[in-house]
């Protein structure tokens, strides 16, 4: 079953091939979201220990991993909030 993906992955300069200045580009914006998306999952993974699931069943995977969801977006909204009130 093949789906319309394309891989978005950051290219790699090598010795004596260095990166052109459009492949440094490319690698910037692509980088631009990886960074976001890591960010969350770091987050999750170190400050909440919330990527490991010990449990049977997909119904409470599922809700395990909207609760964690759940959490973030509420730290996440307290930071915001905080942030706005401090300007």
């Amino acid at each position: 079953m093949e789906k319309n993906v394309t891989p978005i992955i950051c290219e790699k300069g090598f010795r004596n091939h260095p990166l052109t200045d459009a492949q440094k580009d490319s690698n910037r914006l692509k980088s631009k979201v990886r960074s976001r998306v890591e960010h969350v999952f770091g987050f999750m993974e170190q400050s909440m220990k919330g990527l490991i699931f010990r449990g049977v069943g997909i119904v409470k995977a599922t809700f395990n991993i909207g609760l964690t969801n759940l959490v973030y977006n509420i730290f996440r909204y307290t930071q915001l909030v905080n942030r706005k009130t401090a300007f």
